[in-house]
């Protein structure tokens, strides 16, 4: 499928009219796309904090800022249409939306800046749809634009920044330098009231490190963060924990465990000042390792973990097989994915294993043997995500160039449609495969069985606690009943608030997350297979793959007859 030519819009750029904004202080909104179709983040929203900390940055400097994250309120165009400038965050999934909003506001006058992974590889196509591109670590760029338009000053001295000049000619100013860890420590907390419906998270997302130092093939993360990593003092985190007084923490960190003694201090901090909500955060397999030489494990590590609050962590195992790991440059091996699982379970804490399927190496056999291997070694949860060739990753660089993406609407980037030939099964035996694996292990009868066996485990904790709690006795049916609808998490949480001490609390959760986490798993997977455009591309992908084979076949007839 040919790439859509995104044809530049008449009147973006720089115009006399829209050089300078209205007033001193400006009035800024700031919005975030909804992911297209059904995604697991349904029943979680949790904005990416990019933007929160550029409004924080923005509102502290006196301008009238708001933060619209779709999955958390709808934008309020009423509002939005009396802005100076409007800014949107894109990953490549959410690039057409955030395009069609900038066009909209195009159209009532507005100025508008993109940002984000997508926009910072591909600043070009932004530039048919919006007047700015900041590309990379935004915030300094975006507090530079706004200067600058406030005082009528050229653009050109500002790095990271893309545009079209008065003649309508793309200027692409040099990048920016990644921040320094001064000036990344030095960044604001972001203030999360500045977003429109925040009182429906009901997680805390709280960044403490940018970059990664790894180099997995198909992650965009070291080209747009850098793979040196930059934390903030463990001081200013554990003065964010105390100030926020969260119940629920995820720490947003691409790699939490990039620095084991800052981790460890961190931990040992927390735990030392009773801060010590429920966490979740993402880290590699062999993190659980004091010397992986040697297979000796990090004791130290896993027991502030588990008692600083950790009650799950999300690993991108990848792969169960060892040449898909290798070839996604991963440097981890099955045996370290096996040994993380155990190790984390015996600290009783849960694990999400994130594993990408389709690579060179993988076949049917593969996607098969990847669902044994998680329902065998009990991962608590799991996302099986098709190999999506982003922009900025050498993966997209190398399949664009062999001509084998299917297709480059950008809304279908989002881990659950294939859109690279796999040379090893179909495209459609692919995306049909992955399917059943990821329903296969999120079955009723897996949800069933986990759930009557936490029951029973848990008989006198639960008799105790319905003796001691009498108001969760009398909300028990509301209770269950809500627990029984996935789109209801918000409820649940909030009968128990009302009704349970929060160390009840913790310990319910703690007990029944897992069951309760795989109904959600299986209601999403039934929800997408429902959804018009999952249908719809399947189907397509099933015409292809009839159309690749009937093509094969009669390549080989034509050569055998000759």
């Amino acid at each position: 499928m040919e790439k859509p030519g995104f044809s530049q819009k008449p009147g973006f750029g720089i115009h006399p009219e829209k050089l300078r904004l209205r007033r001193r202080f400006v009035k800024i909104r700031l919005i975030e796309p909804r992911p297209p179709g059904i995604n697991v983040f349904d029943s979680s929203p949790l904005p990416r904090l990019g933007l929160p900390i550029i409004g924080t940055l923005l509102h502290q400097q006196g301008h009238d800022v708001r933060i619209y994250v779709e999955m958390l309120a709808p934008i309020d165009w009423a509002d939005v249409g009396k802005a100076d400038l409007l800014g949107l965050s894109a990953t490549t999934s959410t690039a057409p939306a955030a395009y069609a909003i900038a066009e909209r506001a195009h159209q009532l006058g507005l100025s508008t800046v993109i940002g984000g992974p997508h926009v910072t590889f591909l600043p070009d196509e932004a530039l048919d749809h919006c007047d700015f591109v900041v590309r990379g670590e935004g915030q300094e760029t975006m507090l530079e634009l706004v200067e600058a338009l406030e005082a009528g000053h050229p653009l050109n001295d500002i790095a990271g920044l893309s545009f079209r000049d008065q003649g309508g000619e793309v200027v692409h100013n040099p990048d920016r330098p990644l921040c320094s860890e001064e000036t990344y420590a030095a960044l604001p907390w972001p203030d999360l009231d500045l977003i429109v419906g925040q009182e429906k998270m009901p997680v805390t997302p709280i960044m403490t490190q940018w970059g990664c130092p790894f180099n997995c093939d198909f992650c965009s993360v070291i080209r747009m963060f850098g793979r040196r990593v930059r934390a903030r003092t463990v001081e200013d985190v554990l003065a964010e924990l105390e100030a926020r007084q969260p119940e629920i923490v995820f720490f947003y960190d691409d790699n939490f465990v990039a620095d084991k003694r800052w981790t460890k201090q961190l931990l040992r901090g927390m735990i030392e000042r009773g801060l010590t909500p429920l966490w979740s955060a993402q880290m590699r397999a062999e993190a659980v390792y004091a010397d992986k030489r040697t297979g000796e494990l990090d004791h130290e590590l896993l027991g502030l973990m588990r008692d600083s609050g950790c009650t799950m962590i999300y690993c991108g195992f990848e792969s169960v097989n060892e040449a898909t790991l290798q070839a996604y440059n991963k440097r981890q091996t099955v045996q370290d994915i096996q040994d993380s699982i155990r190790a984390l379970h015996a600290y009783d804490i849960r694990v999400h294993g994130m594993f990408v399927l389709g690579s060179d190496e993988d076949d049917v056999a593969t996607i098969h043997h990847t669902a044994d291997f998680a329902l065998e070694n009990n991962i608590d949860t799991v996302q099986f995500l098709i190999l999506t060739p982003c922009p900025g990753t050498p993966f997209y660089e190398r399949v664009v160039e062999a001509g084998r993406v299917l297709s480059f609407d950008w809304s279908l980037y989002d881990g659950f449609h294939v859109l690279v030939r796999p040379p090893r099964m179909s495209p459609y035996e692919l995306q049909i495969e992955t399917y059943r694996a990821m329903a296969r292990f999120y079955s009723p009868r897996q949800i069933v069985r986990l759930a009557i066996g936490g029951v029973i485990r848990n008989i006198p904790f639960l008799m105790g606690l319905l003796w001691r709690e009498w108001r969760l006795s009398v909300q028990l049916p509301r209770l269950a009943f809500f627990s029984m609808l996935p789109g209801k998490r918000t409820e649940v949480i909030n009968i128990l608030r009302r009704t349970l001490s929060r160390r009840n609390r913790e310990l319910l959760q703690r007990k029944f997350m897992v069951p309760l986490l795989r109904q959600y798993g299986h209601h999403q997977i039934v929800r997408w297979a429902q959804q018009a455009r999952s249908q719809a591309y399947v189907a397509w992908l099933k015409r292809l793959s009839a159309l690749s084979g009937l093509e094969r076949s009669t390549v080989a007839s034509a050569v055998s007859n000759h």
